[in-house]
C-alpha cells in the first residue's frame, strides 16, 4: 500500500466528511437520519420513505427538491434545523490530526462534502483538526444540491479548488457510490472503510484505486509517513 500515489503526480486532495474524517459506527449518521425523519415528517414524509429518498438521490433533500415536496425556499431551513444534533459521540483523533497535518502541507486540501458546511465545520472541531490549513469546505450549496453521484458536483469541486486534470485529483469518500463517481470523472479514488453500514458486508469496489480501513492509511498511500502531531488531541 505504501506510496501507491505518487505524491507529485497529485495536486488536489479532496477529502468527504461523514464516516470518512472520522469514524463512529455511524453514530451520527444515525442521528442525522432520525433528525431528517423528525423534519420530514412534518412534512408528511414517514421516516421509511425519508431514508428512501436518500437512498435513491444520495441525500434527502435532494429527493425532497426532485419530487416536489421541498422547494428552493425550504433548502436553507432544512440545512439548518437537521444538523441541529449532538457532535459528542465525535472524538478527537491526534493520531489522524499527524497525518493530515502532513498531507496539509505537501497538497492543497478539501473537506468535499454532500453535507452542509456548517456542519463539516462542527465535525472538524470535534475531531480536534479545524486548524489546520484545509483550503476549504465544498459543500452541497456549492454543488447546486446535487449529490456526490453526480458528474457536476465534481466539476463544481474542481472549478472551487482551482484544479484543471482530474488526473491528478484525489478523492477519499467512504461511499462506493461516490468513489465510482469520481472514477469515472477521471480521478484518483480511495474508498475507506470496509464494511457495508446497512448489511454489515465487506464492500467491494473495483473503481477504488485504494481501499483503505480509514484515513489514518492516507500518508502512506501518498508516501508520507505517519509522524505524531506534538500539539495534537
Amino acid at each position: 500500500m505504501a506510496g501507491l500515489f505518487a505524491i507529485e503526480d497529485v495536486s488536489t486532495v479532496f477529502i468527504d466528511c461523514d464516516d470518512c474524517l472520522y469514524q463512529n459506527n455511524w453514530k451520527t449518521a444515525r442521528k442525522i437520519t432520525a433528525s431528517i425523519a423528525a423534519y420530514t415528517e412534518k412534512l408528511g414524509v414517514g421516516r421509511e420513505r425519508a431514508y428512501s429518498l436518500y437512498k435513491k438521490w444520495g441525500t434527502c433533500l435532494k429527493g425532497l427538491l426532485e419530487e416536489g415536496i421541498i422547494d428552493q425556499a425550504g433548502v436553507e431551513d432544512f440545512l439548518i434545523k437537521v444538523h441541529e444534533i449532538d457532535y459528542s459521540d465525535i472524538g478527537r483523533d491526534a493520531r489522524l490530526r499527524g497525518v493530515l497535518r502532513n498531507v496539509l502541507s505537501l497538497k492543497p486540501t478539501w473537506v468535499f462534502t454532500a453535507s452542509a458546511r456548517e456542519h463539516a465545520q462542527r465535525c472538524l472541531d470535534a475531531v480536534g483538526i479545524a486548524d489546520l490549513p484545509w483550503r476549504g469546505i465544498i459543500d452541497t450549496r456549492d454543488c447546486d444540491l446535487e449529490t456526490k453521484h453526480a458528474a457536476s458536483s465534481f466539476d463544481a469541486a474542481m472549478r472551487i479548488a482551482g484544479a484543471t486534470d482530474p488526473e491528478t485529483c484525489l478523492f477519499a469518500d467512504d461511499s462506493k457510490k461516490n468513489v465510482v463517481a469520481a472514477k469515472q470523472k477521471g480521478w484518483k479514488t480511495v474508498l475507506v472503510g470496509f464494511y457495508d453500514r446497512d448489511t454489515g458486508d465487506r464492500i467491494h469496489c473495483p473503481e477504488a484505486d485504494a481501499h483503505i480501513s480509514s484515513l489514518h492509511d492516507l500518508g502512506p498511500l501518498l508516501g508520507i509517513p505517519p509522524l505524531p502531531d506534538r500539539h495534537g488531541g
